[in-house]
């Protein structure tokens, strides 16, 4: 009999006997599962997805925290366009040129400001006057102003951020805000505290899958939310993978 243990995560075991001439084997694997309870600690939510300049989270410029371009020998991922082959497509009238641009040269950091901009310029006139984009306006983006914000994320990274990118990791994590906040790596701690908005984020090419671009979440996550159900997000996640964007468990 031979026993054979090893370790990793998860748990398992199995038994197998073989049927030769030789005396019959027994192997068995047993693997030890871990397990992580994650707390984020916010300010209380209220109804305001806030998506503002004024925030902590999303506040006026700071330094450059830049990481370097994508190399041009990166491996391009088979469903992806070059972010020069990216349709600057806009039903609001809104111009992605210089989001495009701040991308492919890996400025992540002034990109992240130009995201907001942009979004809150395709949710409005109201928006526009307030300087925040509300929850309940996400839904009146068109749809190929969405897809245009998040093709050009997913191509200037590779596939590593965008909103669908996040999307996806969202629903990985069940829906469950503390721990896809910790899977986007927005949280830090023992008590998964949020980072510090702009210092503690990371504005880089090989930052965590999902980590820009930022939507506030401090005083609540309706406004994420909204942005992660965008039906050109939901199509985007979709588009990407060839099939359904939703698990069988979400059916």
């Amino acid at each position: 009999m031979q026993l054979s243990l090893g370790a990793a995560t998860g748990s398992r075991l199995s038994a197998r006997h073989e049927k030769p001439s030789s005396p019959a084997k027994l192997t068995c694997v047993h693997r030890s599962a871990a397990r992580s309870r994650v707390v984020v600690q916010a300010n209380s939510l209220d109804s305001k997805g806030l998506f503002s300049s004024k925030s902590s989270l999303l506040g006026p410029k700071g330094p450059s925290l830049n990481g370097p371009a994508l190399s041009p020998s990166s491996p391009q991922q088979s469903n992806l366009p070059t972010i020069d082959d990216v349709a600057l497509e806009s039903e609001a009238g809104v111009d992605y040129t210089k989001l495009r641009d701040l991308l492919k040269e890996g400025q992540w950091r002034e990109a992240e400001d130009e995201q907001r901009a942009k979004l809150i310029e395709a949710a409005g006139a109201a928006a526009q006057k307030r300087g925040w984009v509300y929850f309940s306006e996400v839904s009146s983006i068109p749809a190929a102003d969405m897809k245009t914000m998040d093709l050009l994320w997913r191509a200037a990274s590779n596939g590593r951020f965008g909103y669908s990118v996040q999307r996806e990791l969202w629903i990985q994590n069940r829906k469950m805000w503390p721990k896809f906040f910790k899977a986007i790596d927005w949280v830090q701690g023992e008590n998964n505290v949020y980072r510090k908005w702009p210092t503690e984020f990371f504005y880089k090419e090989d930052a965590p899958k999902g980590h820009l671009p930022l939507t506030n979440a401090l005083r609540g996550t309706r406004l994420f939310e909204a942005i992660l159900e965008h039906p050109a997000v939901v199509e985007q996640l979709a588009a990407s993978k060839g099939s359904s964007a939703t698990p069988d468990w979400m059916k």
